[in-house]
C-alpha cells in the first residue's frame, strides 16, 4: 500500500480549487432518432443544410414504379395531358398585364371538383416508394411551426416552387391546384386534396386524378426533445401512368419532388432562425424559350449519364404518345358516328320514316367498334415500342465503354 503524503495532497487540492472554472456550456442535445433513420430506409440525395434535413427511402427511386391497371394508367395519362395543357396556359398567362389569368380561379375550382383521389396502389417498398422527409427547427415550438404552415401556406409552398390555385391566405380542408414551372420543372398542375388536423398538428395531402404521381403524405409537427420542432413528412408515391414513368428518364421527377420539399422545410427553419425573406425555388417569371433551354439541359444531362436508359425511354415515350394519339382518334370516330346516327334518327323522324332508332343504334355500334380497334392498335404499338426500347437499351449498354 502506497503511503499518503498529506502535504502533497493538500497542495493538489489547493491547485485544483485555484484553477479557473471551466467555461459554461449547454449540454449536448441529441434528439431521439426519427423515422428517417428507421430500418429499411436508405438515405436519399438531399442537402442537409442548417435544419438537418434528411430523407429516408424505401422502394424504387428515381425510376418510380407505375401504379394501377392498364385502364387506370390510361385514364390517369389522359387526365395528366389535359391538365398539362391548362398548366401551360396558366403559367404563361401570368405574363399578360392586368388581372387576366387563364384558366380563371373559378374554372380551376370547377376542374378540381370533378377529380377523384388517386392514392398509391401496391406494397410499400415494391410498387410504392415510401419516403420520410425530416428536418429540425430550433427556437420554435411544434404549435408555432404548424401555425406557420397553416397561416402562411404561400410562403411555404412557394419556396418549394409551387403556386397555390385558387389562391388562399390560410390552409384549410379543401382541394387545391399546385402549379409548378420555371427552369426546374415544366408547367405542371398537381391537383391535391388537403386535410388540416389542428388537434393532432398534422396536414394530410392526397393526390387527385391527373397528378403525375399517385401519392399520399402526412406532415407531423413534433417536439424534437431539445426545445424545438421536428417536421416529419411521411410520404408514399408512385408514377400515375406509364407515360410519366417513361418521361422520368428525361426529367428528374422524383428528385424534383425531393428538392421541392427540401426548400419548403428550409423556409420554415429560416422563418424562426434566420432569413425571413427566404424564397427557395420561388415562382419565377420565365419565358418559354429560356424554360425549354433549361429543361433541355436537364434532359441532355440524363441522356449523357445513361445513354441506354435514355434510348429506352425515348422509344417507350414514342409508343406512349402513339397510343395516346390512337386512343384519341378512336374517341373522335365514336363521337362522329354518334353524331351521324343522331342526325339520321332526327331526319327519319322528320320525314315520318321508320327505322331511325335502328340507324342510330347501328351508327353507335359502329363507332364503338372503331374505338375498340384504335384502342387495341394503340396498345399493340405501345407494347411493340416497349420491346424495341428494351432491345435498344441492351445494345447501347453493350457497346457503351463507360457503362
Amino acid at each position: 500500500m502506497l503511503p499518503i503524503d498529506a502535504g502533497s495532497s493538500a497542495r493538489s487540492v489547493l491547485l485544483r480549487t485555484s484553477e479557473p472554472p471551466p467555461e459554461p456550456h449547454e449540454p449536448h442535445c441529441a434528439p431521439a432518432p426519427g423515422p428517417a433513420q428507421a430500418p429499411g430506409l436508405q438515405p436519399g440525395h438531399v442537402d442537409r443544410g442548417p435544419n438537418d434535413f434528411r430523407l429516408g427511402l424505401q422502394g424504387p427511386d428515381p425510376d418510380l414504379a407505375v401504379g394501377g391497371s392498364h385502364d387506370e394508367q390510361e385514364y390517369q395519362r389522359d387526365q395528366t395531358v389535359r391538365l398539362a395543357a391548362y398548366a401551360a396556359a396558366s403559367y404563361e398567362s401570368r405574363w399578360i398585364p392586368g388581372s387576366f389569368r387563364y384558366p380563371a380561379d373559378a374554372d380551376v375550382s370547377g376542374i378540381l371538383g370533378g377529380l377523384k383521389p388517386n392514392t398509391p396502389i401496391g406494397e410499400d417498398g415494391r410498387e410504392v416508394t415510401h419516403a420520410i422527409y425530416q428536418s429540425r427547427i430550433p427556437s420554435a415550438s411544434p404549435q408555432q411551426v404548424f401555425d406557420h404552415w397553416v397561416q402562411h401556406p404561400n410562403e411555404v409552398f412557394n419556396a418549394g416552387g409551387m403556386e397555390i390555385r385558387p389562391p388562399t391566405t390560410t390552409l384549410h380542408d379543401g382541394r387545391y391546384m399546385l402549379e409548378t414551372g420555371g427552369t426546374n420543372a415544366p408547367p405542371t398542375w398537381l391537383p391535391v386534396e388537403i386535410k388540416v388536423d389542428p388537434l393532432q398538428r398534422s396536414i394530410n395531402i392526397k393526390t387527385l386524378d391527373g397528378h403525375v404521381l399517385r401519392g399520399e403524405q402526412t406532415f407531423s409537427f413534433r417536439d424534437d426533445g431539445c426545445g424545438g420542432t421536428a417536421i416529419v413528412q411521411d410520404a408514399r408515391f408512385q408514377a400515375s401512368s406509364k407515360l410519366v414513368g417513361d418521361m422520368q428518364k428525361f426529367l428528374p421527377i422524383s428528385q424534383g419532388q425531393h428538392n421541392a420539399w427540401q426548400h419548403a422545410h428550409r423556409e420554415s427553419y429560416e422563418q424562426f432562425n434566420g432569413d425571413r425573406g427566404y424564397s427557395g425555388i420561388g415562382i419565377p417569371l420565365v419565358d418559354p424559350l429560356r424554360q425549354l433551354g433549361a429543361l433541355g439541359g436537364q434532359a441532355v444531362g440524363q441522356i449523357v449519364s445513361d445513354p441506354g436508359r435514355a434510348v429506352d425511354g425515348g422509344i417507350d415515350s414514342l409508343g406512349d404518345l402513339g397510343n395516346l394519339g390512337l386512343d384519341f382518334k378512336g374517341r373522335i370516330e365514336a363521337w362522329a358516328a354518334d353524331q351521324v346516327g343522331g342526325a339520321a334518327h332526327w331526319t327519319f323522324d322528320r320525314l315520318g320514316l321508320p327505322g331511325g332508332a335502328q340507324v342510330e343504334q347501328l351508327a353507335h355500334g359502329t363507332g364503338q367498334v372503331l374505338n375498340a380497334v384504335e384502342d387495341t392498335a394503340g396498345d399493340w404499338l405501345q407494347a411493340g415500342a416497349d420491346k424495341a426500347g428494351d432491345a435498344a437499351k441492351s445494345v447501347v449498354d453493350f457497346v457503351n465503354p463507360f457503362n
